[in-house]
C-alpha cells in the first residue's frame, strides 16, 4: 500500500522548500515533489536577491544573519542556513536613457549604517537550494526529483496527486510550482483571474562589468526593435561578477539583442568594455491578477502561484512558510476533532499582506511605462527633473520613483503638457493599457 502523506508539496522553489520545512518540523508526513532531476539546479532565469531588507515586506522583516549564516524572519520566528557567499546591496540607481542618475537612497550613508544600511542582499540560489535540501531531509521530508505533476483530483479524505507515472496521496496539498502553475491550470483557480501578458526576462552571469559603484543595483529603459525593456545590474556574491537582465512585456523584443544594445550603444557602454557572458537563464511567466482566495478542495497556493508576476524570493519564503504552518495546523486539528480554523489563519494573512497590501496594477505598471512614455526622450526628460535623492529602497511593489514623478508633475505641465497627458494615462486600468500587448500573448500552460 503506498505511503499516505499529511501534506505534498509541489514545486522546489523558495516557497516549496520552506512549505515543506515548516510542515516537516512539526512532524508531519511530507512529500515534496518537483519536476526537476536536480532539486538543487537553477534552470528559470532570476535575479538572486533578497529584497526590502530595511523595511517590512508582507508583514515581515527579512534578515541574513552573516555570523551564523542563517536567512531569519523574526515576525513569524523561522530561519534556515544558508552558507554560500552574499553580497550586500545599499542602494539603488535609476539611469534616464541619457545618463540622468536619480539615486534611491544616500550610498555615503547608507554604507555608514552597515548592515542596517543595506536594501537587498545578492546570494547563489543554487546554494540555497542545497542548504534547504539538507533542512527538509533533516525534518524526514521525503524529496522526489523527476515527477512533472500532471493530475490534481480530490478524494474522499485528502487529495491525489499524478504525475510522471507516480502517484501521492495526502491530506491536504501546497501547489508551490511558480508563476506559470500546472496546478492553479488544472484545478481551476486561473478561470476567474484576469490575464494581462507574459512576461520575459533574460539573466546573464558576467565577468568585467565595471559599473560606478560596486554594491549597488541600477536599472534603466532600452528602446529596440519590438518596443522596450528594462535593464537591470546588481552584483552577484562572487567577487567580481554581476548579473545582468533584460525584462519586457513586449513579446516582440529579443532580449538579447536589447542587452546587447545596452552593453555596446547606451550610456554605459564603458562599463562592458572588459565584460564575458558567462551563463545564460531566461524565463517566461504569465501575467494575471491575484488569486483572491487561494485555498479549495485542500489545495493550498504558495509563493507565486498566485501572485500577478512574482512574490520575490523573499515573499516566496514568508508565503511557504505560512501555507506550511496553516496545514500543519489544519491537519492536527482534524486529527483532534477539532473545528479546523488553520487555513482561514493563511487566507486571512494573504488578503491582508498581499491582496490589500500591494496593488498588483500599480506594480505591473512598472512594466507598462514604456506603453505610455514611449520614446527614450520622454522617459528622459520626465524622469530627469527629479533631483533629489529619494528613500532607499529595493522594493518592487513601493518604488519612490512615483513619488517623485508627482512633485515634478507642475513643471511637466509648464514645459510638456502633451507628456503630462500621456502619464494622465497611467489612471487607467491595466486591462486598457495592455490591450495590445494582451492579444499578442497567450498563457503558459
Amino acid at each position: 500500500m503506498a505511503k499516505r502523506y499529511d501534506v505534498i508539496v509541489v514545486g522546489a522553489g523558495p516557497a516549496g522548500f520552506v512549505a515543506a520545512k515548516a510542515a516537516g518540523e512539526n512532524g508531519l508526513e511530507v512529500a515534496l515533489l518537483e519536476r526537476k532531476p536536480d532539486v538543487t539546479q537553477l534552470t528559470r532565469a532570476c535575479a538572486q536577491t533578497l529584497v526590502s531588507m530595511n523595511e517590512y515586506i508582507f508583514d515581515e522583516l527579512c534578515i541574513y544573519n552573516a555570523r551564523d549564516k542563517r536567512i531569519s524572519f523574526p515576525v513569524n520566528g523561522f530561519s534556515f542556513k544558508y552558507d554560500g557567499p552574499y553580497k550586500n546591496m545599499y542602494a539603488c540607481h535609476f539611469y534616464t536613457p541619457n545618463g540622468h542618475i536619480i539615486e534611491l537612497g544616500d550610498l555615503k550613508k547608507q554604507r555608514e549604517k552597515g548592515n542596517h544600511g543595506i536594501v537587498g542582499v545578492a546570494f547563489d540560489k543554487e546554494i540555497l537550494f542545497r542548504c534547504l535540501l539538507e533542512e527538509v531531509k533533516a525534518c524526514s521530508v521525503d524529496v522526489f526529483p523527476g515527477i512533472n505533476v500532471s493530475k490534481v483530483t480530490r478524494t474522499t479524505d485528502g487529495v491525489k496527486v499524478e504525475g510522471s507515472g507516480r502517484e501521492f496521496e495526502g491530506t491536504y496539498l501546497i501547489a508551490a510550482d511558480g508563476v506559470n502553475s500546472r496546478i492553479a491550470q488544472v484545478t481551476g483557480f486561473n478561470k476567474d483571474r484576469t490575464y494581462y501578458c507574459n512576461f520575459y526576462g533574460l539573466v546573464y552571469y558576467m565577468s568585467g562589468v565595471e559599473p560606478p559603484e560596486p554594491d549597488v543595483i541600477i536599472f534603466t529603459h532600452v528602446f529596440v526593435k519590438g518596443g522596450a525593456a528594462m535593464i537591470f545590474i546588481m552584483p552577484r556574491p562572487t567577487d567580481g561578477d554581476y548579473i545582468v537582465t533584460g525584462a519586457t512585456v513586449d513579446s516582440g523584443v529579443d532580449l538579447e539583442a536589447a542587452c546587447d544594445y545596452f552593453m555596446k550603444k547606451e550610456f554605459c557602454a564603458s562599463w562592458f568594455k572588459k565584460a564575458k557572458k558567462l551563463r545564460a537563464f531566461s524565463a517566461t511567466c504569465n501575467c494575471y491578477s491575484p488569486v483572491i482566495s487561494p485555498y479549495k478542495d485542500r489545495i493550498l497556493l504558495a509563493g507565486d502561484v498566485g501572485s500577478t508576476q512574482e512574490l520575490e524570493n523573499t515573499g516566496a519564503m514568508i508565503s511557504g512558510w505560512k501555507a506550511g504552518q496553516a496545514a500543519t495546523t489544519a491537519v492536527q486539528e482534524e486529527n483532534l476533532g477539532l473545528e479546523v480554523t488553520g487555513i482561514s489563519q493563511y487566507l486571512d494573512w494573504w488578503t491582508k499582506a498581499y491582496v490589500n497590501s500591494y496593488n498588483h496594477e500599480t506594480y505591473m505598471k512598472t512594466w507598462a511605462l514604456t506603453h505610455i512614455l514611449t520614446t527614450e526622450e520622454e522617459i528622459s526628460y520626465a524622469f530627469g527633473l527629479i533631483k533629489e535623492t529619494l528613500r532607499p529602497c529595493w522594493n518592487p511593489y513601493r518604488s519612490p520613483l512615483a513619488q517623485g514623478l508627482k512633485k515634478a508633475m507642475p513643471t511637466i505641465q509648464h514645459e510638456r503638457p502633451e507628456v503630462l497627458q500621456k502619464l494622465g494615462t497611467m489612471s487607467l486600468p491595466l486591462n486598457k493599457i495592455f490591450t495590445e500587448v494582451t492579444k499578442l500573448s497567450k498563457p503558459i500552460s
